[in-house]
């Protein structure tokens, strides 16, 4: 019982943020999880990279989920997943669109203002 009460909280805790605009602000609790999804062309050689800045989000985790439809080149989502410290007060990520081959600049920025609530 206690496990499943566990579970329960830190599923609660999750949260998903679909980022399309090129700013968006969101509200999460101190010490809480969530997930940042950023579509994405496969095949382009393009990716989502995130330059935290001096952020105080923990950035757990990345990966590039692709539907299981067969189709080469097709749409894909970049998933993040981030951890806010227990520091209240607001924070912002940044992510960037680009080659890792080329020097260039990114070719988009999407910007996510993380507030952090007690």
């Amino acid at each position: 019982m206690i496990l499943t009460l566990i579970f329960w909280q830190c599923a609660a805790d999750r949260h998903v943020v679909l980022l399309e605009k090129k700013e968006t602000t969101i509200a999460m609790r101190a010490g809480s999880s969530f997930k940042v999804k950023i579509p994405l062309q496969s095949g382009t050689g393009y990716d989502w990279n995130l330059d935290k800045g001096e952020s105080r989000i923990e950035e757990i985790s990345s990966a590039v989920h692709k539907p299981h439809d067969g189709k080469i080149g097709g749409k894909a989502t970049k998933i993040f997943t981030f951890h806010t410290t227990k520091a209240m007060g607001e924070d912002r990520l940044e992510f960037n669109l680009s080659r890792s081959f080329e020097k260039e600049s990114a070719a988009e920025t999407k910007i996510l203002n993380v507030i952090i609530k007690p």
